[in-house]
């Protein structure tokens, strides 16, 4: 499935009209319902999925929409639209295109909001024209599902995050095939960055390569895309990979970091993700939710009741907040996720948080060491890792070469540092500062500005000298 058409509604569809859209679409497909009707799909006499439609999703932010979709997309809609997508198959024999514009040009005339069509520009070659039993999928091969994204900006839909989970559990990796010309999501990117999934990259010529390496892939049956063996070697990365564009016109700042709660009916969950936040991106999360659009305002008690839901499995959010423009002093864009899980004592939160700069800019760097002194003031921290990169600003990610993340710094918790002994922590090759308790302290290691030619160098000898020594044994 990739023929995607996107309606934002002023007004929450009713039943009555949500029948009438399917009529308009055409009389003679069957409905079925999935997930308690969360999903609607339109079927024809053989049983192909033709068209699938979610149901309307209320945007916290009309922002949201700006994101994924195009900026200017909302000016004319309430401060909260409703989302509808419905994605029609590839079909040589159907226009399913069409069949989507009727079927959302019913509701937004019933309803008022407008219609978002994505441009297209990736050929479909013949392999992947279909349906499969999943609306997201194209292809199913014995080893991944494929996915096909015709969009300017490809994001995390609740569809891809269901297809992940169905086909993952039988042991199938994901592939994303997109043109050259789309970027992906932060939360998206992080889904791909699993070493089950590719994501594909087509050029304007036809070729495909990956678009985390450049490196030419190619089309196998019954597997999907894998290296081009033919490929010569000293070539390298595709051309378009390593062409440079204003994608590297900004600066990222990553952090990693992980926190342990011991199990308390008080505990609430979201406080780390506010400080750094608030730290480094001037603000709180603005929107928060488990698949973009990311339709919920951020709310700590909301994210916290959640994981008690999902308890003992582990839960995992994505958060963003993408300020309206320069106006707003001392905010920037970021956008991470928050992985929630039990431990043997206890609850870990795991973060990853970016924070976008423009171009020109150098990253506060000199919050870092305050924002480790305020961790240690709460308990179980028990690492964070800091890294730089290249990138745009709106943290979108193109398929383009944009470097490596340099180390800037690493906290070790009291845990680690205990581990290794407080002395030996201290005496490393990068100096280490100290916070807390004297005996249990947080020490912050500054490797470098993310800059230095020698930072994993220097990183990677800090780490050698912080692994714990085994101790002797006892004869």
């Amino acid at each position: 499935m990739s023929r995607d058409v996107i309606a934002l509604l002023d007004q929450s569809p009713s039943r009555r009209s949500l029948l009438e859209a399917m009529v308009a679409a055409d009389p003679d497909l069957r409905i079925k319902l999935i997930a308690e009707g969360t999903v609607v799909e339109l079927r024809d006499d053989s049983g192909r999925i033709v068209l699938a439609v979610q149901s309307a999703q209320r945007l916290a932010v009309a922002a949201e929409a700006d994101r994924l979709l195009e900026n200017g997309v909302a000016d004319d809609l309430p401060a909260q639209p409703l989302w509808v997508e419905a994605r029609g198959a590839a079909l040589a024999d159907l226009d399913t295109l069409e069949l989507a514009r009727r079927f959302l040009g019913h509701l937004v005339a019933q309803h008022g909001g407008t219609v978002w069509e994505p441009p297209a520009r990736l050929h479909r070659d013949d392999h992947l024209v279909g349906a499969t039993e999943h609306p997201a999928v194209s292809v199913l091969t014995a080893k991944n599902a494929v996915l096909v994204q015709d969009r300017p900006v490809v994001s995390l839909s609740s569809w891809t995050v269901d297809a992940l989970a169905r086909y993952g559990r039988q042991g199938l990796g994901i592939q994303l095939l997109t043109p050259s010309t789309s970027v992906i999501t932060y939360a998206l990117r992080s889904l791909l960055a699993n070493p089950n999934a590719t994501w594909v990259v087509r050029t304007a010529q036809g070729h495909h390569y990956d678009g985390f390496n450049g490196l030419p892939l190619t089309w196998q049956d019954q597997v999907g895309y894998v290296p081009d063996q033919t490929a010569r070697l000293e070539q390298g990365p595709h051309p378009d990979f390593q062409a440079t564009q204003e994608h590297v016109s900004g600066t990222h700042l990553h952090v990693d970091l992980q926190v342990d709660h011991p199990v308390s009916d008080s505990l609430e969950l979201g406080g780390v993700v506010e400080l750094l936040a608030q730290r480094l991106g001037g603000a709180v999360p603005s929107v928060w939710g488990v698949a973009e659009p990311l339709g919920r305002e951020w709310s700590t008690a909301d994210v916290t009741a959640l994981a008690r839901n999902r308890a003992p499995g582990q839960t995992r959010m994505l958060f963003s907040a993408q300020p309206d423009g320069p106006t707003e002093e001392g905010t920037r864009p970021f956008a991470g996720e928050l992985r929630v899980s039990r431990t043997e004592s206890g609850v870990r939160e795991h973060v990853r948080f970016t924070v976008g700069y423009h171009q020109g800019e150098e990253p506060e760097l000199d919050k870092l060491r305050p924002l480790v002194r305020a961790l240690s003031d709460r308990d179980g921290l028990r690492s964070m890792t800091v890294q730089r990169a290249m990138g745009r600003t709106d943290l979108l990610q193109p398929a383009r070469w944009a470097g490596v993340p340099v180390p800037v710094g690493l906290a070790v918790g009291a845990e680690g540092v205990t581990a290794v002994g407080r002395e030996n922590a201290l005496a490393g090759p990068v100096k280490g500062h100290s916070f807390g308790p004297p005996m249990t302290p947080v020490l912050w290691y500054r490797i470098g500005d993310g800059v230095e030619p020698d930072g994993w160098e220097r990183f990677q000898a800090l780490m050698r000298h912080l692994r714990p020594k085994d101790k002797p044994r006892r004869r």
